[in-house]
């Protein structure tokens, strides 16, 4: 019964992890900032930077002062342990 539960709390913490990552991704790639991530090195633009989480990262680029015309996420890389996955540039 104790293995049960072991193995139900390892799979809710996965699914929590892989819906964190893909929410994300998703996010990203719409041209909006990553909801779990953390921002380590960012700019001064207020949101451009690296941003990480468990066992993903993004790099953004974009216009987040408030005099710009379009603003937002302009261009994404998106990485999963390190290897790019995707990329973008919103035209």
């Amino acid at each position: 019964m104790k293995k049960k539960k072991v193995i139900i709390c390892v799979a809710v913490v996965v699914i929590l992890w892989l819906g964190s990552g893909v929410l994300d991704f998703f996010r990203v790639k719409s041209f909006e900032r990553p909801l779990f991530c953390i921002a380590t090195e960012t700019y001064d633009d207020g949101g451009s930077g690296h941003y990480v989480g468990l066992g993903y990262s993004v790099d953004i680029k974009g216009n987040f002062m408030p005099e710009e015309e379009l603003p937002g996420v302009t261009e994404y890389s998106y990485y999963v342990l390190g290897i790019k996955m995707n990329s973008g540039i919103r035209d």
